[in-house]
């Protein structure tokens, strides 16, 4: 299996569904207490989406994409309209090196005791600046989200201003279904599940609960 550096198209029909699923294991006992355990560490996203009344020419593309993809062997990169961006958000790095670094979304609606981390791969773009608010200078590998700093780490804050991210996916079925509406009107559904991938974080903090 391989990834191809390309976006599936983003313009999704109003339905579009989608987003976390965590694995967590339920072991139940006669006096009808519960003992739950985590057994993924980050969730995994899945959607669900048409393209509706589309041209031609997008149809044309939307097939050819799962041509490339061949099914459910390869993985492309999707839009997530309902989590797709970070703003003004600390990063950790690693001090006193020139170490690339995971870059990574966070989630504390319940404040900072709460904190929940996903590394985030597929990037459109991200800017990270210093405890000043001066731009690091930097390589960005917008397929596995790694940042390279051009200078050492130094022991300060850093933050990522601002980024847009996508989500790594496999479609889910070997079979893509394609619907004619009219003249020059067709509609495709797909579904998709998020392909990451593995990477050892050394900078990426664990989550409130690990």
């Amino acid at each position: 299996m391989a990834r191809i550096d390309a976006v599936l198209d983003e313009v999704v029909d109003y339905g579009f569904s989608g987003g976390p699923r965590y694995k967590t294991n339920v072991a139940e006992y006669p006096n009808g207490f519960e003992d739950r355990d985590s057994e993924w560490k980050y969730p995994k996203h899945e959607y669900s989406t048409s393209f509706g009344n589309i041209s031609d020419d997008r149809r044309d593309v939307i097939i050819a994409s799962f041509h490339a993809c061949r099914g459910r062997k390869h993985a492309i990169k999707f839009k997530d309209w309902n989590d797709f961006e970070i703003y003004d958000q600390v990063i950790q790095v690693i001090p006193s090196t020139s170490n690339p670094i995971q870059l990574y979304k966070t989630y504390a609606p319940f404040g900072p005791a709460y904190v929940t981390v996903r590394p985030i791969q597929a990037f459109k773009f991200c800017n990270i600046i210093d405890s000043s608010g001066n731009p690091v200078l930097g390589a960005l590998d917008t397929e596995t989200g790694l940042f390279t700093p051009v200078n050492p780490w130094a022991t300060e804050e850093y933050r990522i201003q601002s980024a847009e991210f996508y989500v790594w996916v496999r479609f889910d079925d070997d079979y893509n279904e394609m619907t004619i509406n009219s003249w020059s009107a067709n509609t495709a559904r797909v579904s998709l599940k998020e392909d990451s991938f593995d990477f050892l974080p050394t900078n990426v903090p664990d989550s409130w609960d690990d």
